[in-house]
């Protein structure tokens, strides 16, 4: 076991100390507390807090590096909002470039498109008289193209007659 502890520490380069000395760790532990509380001090002053203990070289100091500070932020933030500002543009320029696309290929086939919506409101109207004309039959040469057509056919060939439902009004 303690040759694969010799090789670990030849390829890494470290050193297991065999014997920790209480007064070293005790030593690392002080040394840990004075950077905790310096840093804590330094976080109260960054934050406004705890102010008056500090002297007015360090406040001085401290107010330069938080001007510092707030330009780097202040930078950062106006370059990201360049970045979306050109951003928009680019695709507001690419959105002008599609609708002008649009409207010259619509120009161009307006004739087109004409002709197909016609066609569309043509379709159910014609598509409504044949089945009207196909409700009566004919008897004769020819039969009639147009509903209009159907009140020239006398009336002994029309299979369907007509009755009055309304009540007679002088009773």
């Amino acid at each position: 076991m303690d040759q694969i502890i010799e090789r670990y520490q030849k390829v890494t380069g470290t050193r297991i100390p065999e014997h920790d000395s209480r007064e070293q760790i005790y030593n690392d532990l002080t040394r840990m507390r004075k950077e905790t509380s310096r840093l804590q001090r330094s976080m109260r002053g960054y934050t406004g807090e705890d102010l008056s203990s500090i002297p007015y070289e360090d406040l001085d100091q401290l107010e330069q590096q938080l001007e510092h500070s707030v330009n780097k932020v202040r930078s950062r933030k106006n370059q990201l909002l360049q970045q979306q500002l050109d951003n928009l543009r680019r695709k507001e320029q690419m959105l002008e470039e599609e609708n002008s696309k649009m409207y010259h290929w619509m120009k161009e086939n307006r004739a087109a498109l004409e002709y197909q919506q016609a066609a569309i409101e043509v379709k159910p109207v014609e598509h409504h008289h044949q089945q009207m004309l196909d409700q009566f039959p004919f008897f004769g040469e020819e039969e009639p193209n147009s509903v209009l057509q159907l009140s020239t056919i006398p009336p002994q060939l029309h299979p369907y007659g007509l009755q009055l439902t309304q009540p007679h009004l002088q009773d």
